[in-house]
């Protein structure tokens, strides 16, 4: 008696809902819009249906592809008259059927009542459109509206900001793989170094960025996140390059080329980094060694070194007096203690590219070296 009380309830609660999808702020949201949705909540859910389920007309998973996903899925929910014949929708579905992308294919593991960040460490990685968009309050204008996320501290906000949304996952989730890491702590801008996600960066001297951008610059997760296809719909739904990233991003040592480094150059002038502007061996270790962006710098931030410096362990071992560390030395100077393209740094002292002086220049002139995997 007290679930048919519920149910009853949910039915009154849907109903209500759709009433005041548009009531508030007189922006009409595309989901409570009848002129769009011609069958009004019916467009969407069932009269009948489960218990404790949204009353989808088809599984939950593939149920935004519906109008969401290729010609022949929205061509079918207009001539069932559940849209619409004016209506114009992005193919997601496409974008999710690349090699890399969130895994909303993973069925019967989201629930309703799920805590997210995960709190439980068994429990799979998955995501689903309703994770990243609230099905009713979505927006053109914000396709966040509506949805809860997390700040650099692990606490539950209203976004304003879109790494909110990204730390839901990406963050303090129990289950993060350990191969990756906390972004909220990578990105904290109380770190030695991160990229400006969360707070202006506090390095003032960068001389490789390419206008509008500057040091007191502001991005976002989805600047170097997004689809490969610049015409295509916008967001970190998929993509062909590895991380879905916009761009290609070679984290393995390879020879240099404007392609091997393209998300990388996006933001930082490739002619400034090879002519050495901000660090007197940039080119020896790019061009003549083939070291990728990756064997030095962490894209996200460093919580021990300045200048994103985070030594890829696959590629840069201890030296042999077992010491892996940067130290950095004032202006554009530093020295590394590590074993790196064949040869022992313990430690290599780098120059100053503004002063001119050269505290101890590395007299070996390095070979090509494979990454160690």
């Amino acid at each position: 008696m007290v679930k048919k009380k519920v149910f009853i309830m949910n039915i009154v609660i849907l109903f209500l809902i759709s009433s005041s999808l548009n009531a508030n702020s007189g922006i009409k949201r595309p989901h409570g819009d009848e002129s769009k949705l011609l069958k009004g909540c019916a467009s969407c859910h069932k009269g009948h249906g489960i218990y404790n389920t949204p009353m989808l007309s088809v599984r939950k998973e593939l149920f935004c592809f519906k109008c969401h996903g290729h010609s022949i899925y929205v061509e079918n929910a207009k001539r069932s008259g559940d849209i619409a014949n004016d209506v114009k929708t992005e193919d997601i579905q496409k974008e999710f059927e690349k090699p890399y992308h969130h895994p909303i294919e993973k069925t019967g593991i989201h629930r309703y009542d799920e805590i997210i960040p995960e709190v439980d460490g068994a429990m799979p990685r998955h995501s689903d459109c309703v994770d990243c968009h609230h099905h009713h309050y979505v927006k053109k204008e914000n396709k966040m509206s509506g949805i809860r996320g997390i700040n650099k501290d692990g606490v539950k906000v209203r976004i304003t900001s879109e790494y909110e949304l990204c730390f839901k996952c990406h963050s303090y989730s129990a289950n993060l793989p350990s191969n990756q890491t906390n972004k909220a702590e990578i990105l904290n801008p109380s770190n030695p170094s991160f990229h400006p996600i969360i707070a202006p960066g506090t390095n003032t001297d960068v001389p490789s960025l390419i206008p509008p951008l500057s040091t007191s610059s502001l991005i976002k997760c989805t600047d170097c996140h997004n689809n490969d296809e610049p015409s295509g719909p916008k967001g970190p739904h998929g993509s062909i390059y590895k991380y879905i990233l916009s761009k290609n991003y070679t984290t393995i040592d390879s020879s240099e080329g404007p392609f091997q480094y393209e998300l990388c150059y996006s933001c930082h002038r490739r002619s400034s980094i090879l002519s050495n502007e901000s660090f007197q061996l940039h080119n020896l270790h790019i061009s003549n060694v083939g070291t990728s962006c990756r064997t030095c710098h962490n894209p996200h931030g460093s919580i021990q070194y300045t200048h994103l410096i985070d030594f890829n362990r696959a590629t840069v071992m201890p030296s042999k007096s077992m010491q892996l560390e940067y130290r950095d030395l004032g202006i554009r100077a530093g020295q590394c203690f590590l074993n790196c393209h064949g040869h022992e740094h313990d430690p290599a002292v780098y120059p100053s590219a503004i002063s001119g002086t050269i505290l101890h220049k590395p007299s070996f002139q390095p070979k090509r070296f494979p990454s160690r995997r």
